[in-house]
Formats: C-alpha cells, structure tokens, sequence
C-alpha cells in the first residue's frame, strides 16, 4: 500500500499533514464500562516515520483485564521520495495476517474506522469494526471459494461463419 503521505494520513482520519514531533489525538469515555479509549498518529522527530495507535485504559479492570490494552499499532516510512509504505501492523498484538488479502489497507481502514467513532465521541466496538473491515472472505482473500460458471460450449461453425448442413 503505497501512497502519497497526505492520502495515508487522510485514511488514517487526520486530515492534514502532519510535521515533525507533531500529534493528531483523539478519545472517547464511556462511564458505563469505566473504560477510555484513546488513540493518535504522530510523526517522528525527523519526519520520516508515522506511528499510528489506539489503546483501550480501564479505570476498574476485572479479573483477567489489563488496565491498558493496545488495540492497534502501524508503523509507516517513506518507500520512494513521495509515497509512503505501511511496513508493519499489530492488531490486538497480532502482526500474522492470516493471508488476509490487502491486509495493510484493510488495517487502515479498520483504524480509520475507530477514529470515526471516537470523533463521535463514542468508544468504538472494536470486533464489530474488526469483522467488517478485515473480512478474506473476497476474491484474492484467504477464505475466498473460487470457481464461476461452467466454460460456455462453442460451435466451430459459428466461429467460422458457417451455416449448418452445408459443406464447401
């Protein structure tokens, strides 16, 4: 996925360019599960590499939950002098993608759809998202089912120009 920096930040949901040391921020609270999810793209000091990640923190974690979570990490540099490359994707600590195909775009599109909800000023359902973005069940994908209809039957003769039942 390589793409001009101010198209991968426009699908990463900032909207501008962003310059050195510089952040785009974004949370959301939900009082009802005491949990705030927070996420940012930030560039580095020298420009040349984008971080994007989004982390859930629980105020009052039950048994078994981290009081921080990070959902999503990506990490971005510079593939020729005007595009950028996405070079590598955790999500939910995972980095395998299963062969999902286009599994770096559809990770963008997956952050991007978070940012959208916590713009809203909603914490986002992360699975629900998850589910809909990174889906293999397409042509190319992993889960894909090939096949189409049966190869259609020619007549020589019709290719040929010839009506039937005469000879030369």
């Amino acid at each position: 996925m390589r793409e001009p920096l101010k198209i991968l930040l426009d699908k990463l949901g900032v909207g501008y360019v962003l310059s050195a040391y510089e952040t785009c921020p974004w949370s959301a609270y939900d009082e009802e599960k005491d949990l705030t999810c927070s996420a940012e793209v930030r560039m580095n000091n020298d420009g040349d590499e984008i971080e994007a990640e989004m982390q859930f923190v629980r105020d009052n974690p039950k048994d078994g939950e981290a009081p921080i979570e990070q959902i999503f990490w990506l990490l971005a540099r510079p593939a020729t002098s005007d595009k950028w490359d996405v070079v590598n994707v955790r999500i939910h600590g995972n980095s395998d993608s299963d062969g999902t195909y286009n599994y770096m775009e559809k990770a963008v599109n997956f952050f991007s759809g978070c940012v959208q909800e916590l713009k809203m000023g909603k914490v986002p359902d992360i699975e629900e998202i998850l589910n809909r973005e990174m889906k293999s069940k397409e042509r190319f994908g992993a889960g894909s089912q090939g096949g189409g209809s049966k190869a259609p039957k020619i007549k020589p003769q019709a290719l040929l120009g010839l009506k039937g039942g005469r000879g030369f």
